[in-house]
C-alpha cells in the first residue's frame, strides 16, 4: 500500500490508568492507502474535511466524504484510500450503548424484520452529520487541544454523542448504520467480540465467559440469531475477505494466517463463502 509514510496522526488522548483511547484525530495530508488496525472497541469514524474510499470487511469502494460517519465493528480493519487532504475523527465507543435512558440499542431490533423486506438503505452504511453533531465534533477538537484527560469527561461526552444520534435520526437510519454490531444482548455481544480474537473456537470462547459449552451455544443463538461456530466462520471469512482485497499478502501466507491446512483448502472455503477463488476475487479489486 502506498503514502503509509505519509500518515500523520495529529492528535489522540490516552489515560494513565489503562492506556485507553477514547478519542483519536487522524490527518493526512496526501493521496494514499491509510490503514486502519484492529480494535476491542466499537468505533465511529467522522469525515471533518476532505473524502476516502472505504474498505472494510465486504464493504469495498464506499466513498466517505466531508460530514459522513461510518462505524467499525471490533476486531475489524479497515483502509482508507485518501483522495485528498483528510481529517478524522475516531470515537471509540466504550459506555453502555443506550441513545437515552428509554432507547437502548437493542430496540432497533423491533425494525429488523420490516427493514429486511426493503432494500432501500442496505448498501448505504454511513450516515450524513448534521449541525448539531458537527458541532459536537468541533467542540471534541477544542476539548483535545485544550489538553483535557478525563476518563469521566470523555465518557460523558461518548453519551451525548449517542443521545444526538438517538435524536437526530429515525430508526431506520439508525438500524442501517448500527447493524453491524445490532444483537438482543449488546453487552453479551461486546464481550463475546472483546474475545473473540484470542478465542477462536466455540469451548475456548465457553470458557473465556464462564459458561458451560451447552449453554454458552444456547445463549449466543438466543442473541445473535444463528450459532456460534456459524458466527465465527462468518468472522473468519469477513477478515479474509478483507485481507485477500485490501492487501498484498500471498494466499499461501493467507492460507497459513487464517488455519487452512494448504492454499487450495482456502479456495474451497472462499469458492463457498465468496463464489470466488482468492485470485479472481483480487484481481476484481484492482480491476475496480
Amino acid at each position: 500500500m502506498k503514502g503509509k509514510e505519509n500518515e500523520k496522526q495529529v492528535m489522540s488522548t490516552n489515560y494513565v490508568d489503562n492506556n485507553e483511547v477514547f478519542v483519536e484525530c487522524i490527518e493526512k495530508t496526501r493521496k494514499g492507502d491509510m490503514k486502519i488496525s484492529e480494535s476491542s472497541q466499537i468505533r465511529l469514524f467522522f469525515v471533518l474535511k476532505g473524502s476516502c474510499s472505504f474498505f472494510c470487511a465486504k464493504h469495498i469502494d464506499v466513498l466517505l466524504e466531508t460530514g459522513s460517519a461510518v462505524l467499525v465493528p471490533p476486531q475489524n480493519k479497515c483502509i482508507m484510500s485518501v483522495k485528498n487532504n483528510i481529517q478524522l475523527m475516531v470515537v471509540h465507543l466504550t459506555v453502555d450503548l443506550n441513545f437515552c435512558n428509554d432507547f437502548p440499542l437493542e430496540a432497533l431490533m423491533e425494525i429488523a424484520d420490516r427493514t429486511r423486506k426493503t432494500s432501500k438503505h442496505d448498501e448505504q452504511i454511513f450516515l450524513k452529520t448534521n449541525k448539531i453533531i458537527s458541532d459536537y465534533l468541533k467542540h471534541m477538537k477544542q476539548c483535545l487541544s485544550s489538553g483535557i484527560k478525563s476518563t469521566e469527561f470523555f465518557q460523558m461526552k461518548q453519551r451525548e454523542l449517542l443521545y444526538y444520534f438517538g435524536k437526530c435520526y429515525n430508526k431506520e437510519e439508525l438500524y442501517h448504520f448500527f447493524k453491524p454490531i445490532l444483537t438482543s444482548d449488546i453487552a453479551f455481544s461486546k464481550t463475546v467480540y472483546k474475545i473473540c480474537e484470542k478465542a477462536s473456537s466455540v469451548t475456548a470462547m465457553s470458557k473465556e465467559m464462564n459458561y458451560s459449552l451447552s449453554g454458552f451455544k444456547k445463549r449466543f443463538k438466543r442473541v445473535f440469531g444463528l450459532s456460534a461456530y456459524k458466527w465465527l466462520c462468518q468472522e473468519k471469512s469477513k477478515k479474509l475477505f478483507h485481507e485477500i482485497t485490501c492487501s498484498r499478502q500471498t494466499f499461501t501466507q493467507l492460507s497459513y494466517d487464517f488455519g487452512f491446512s494448504s492454499p487450495a483448502h482456502m479456495n474451497n472455503f472462499c469458492r463457498k463463502m465468496f463464489g470466488d477463488t482468492p485470485g479472481n476475487l483480487r484481481a476484481k479489486k484492482i480491476i475496480n
